[in-house]
């Protein structure tokens, strides 16, 4: 795989990173939201979207491990393939996190 193509991995590495960020600051805004609302029907939606999260996390961690085998990266590039899978990690926490806050509420 050329440079070009690891920069591009890698970038979309970054914006898978970001969505997952965005969908777990959605979930915690609805759970809170069905919590208050005791609006059973957006509890059963953020309980749904936990598994899409886990599922993102996952692919996250693969991607990172590919990039990692494939292109034995540059300490800094190492750095940031190695931090975007541990922020994937927490991310996928806070999701549980969120959900939790309904299934305990």
């Amino acid at each position: 795989m050329p440079r070009e193509s690891f920069e591009t991995e890698l970038t979309a590495l970054k914006e898978r990173l970001l969505d997952l960020g965005a969908m777990v600051a959605n979930a915690q805004q609805q759970s809170v939201q069905a919590l208050a609302d005791r609006d059973e029907e957006l509890a059963r939606a953020v309980i749904a979207g936990d598994q899409i999260v886990n599922q993102m996390e996952r692919q996250i961690g693969e991607q990172c491990l590919f990039l990692i085998a494939s292109q034995q990266p540059v300490a800094r590039d190492l750095r940031t393939i190695v931090s975007i899978s541990a922020i994937a990690s927490e991310l996928e926490r806070m999701a549980d996190h969120a959900k939790g806050i309904i299934c305990q509420g």
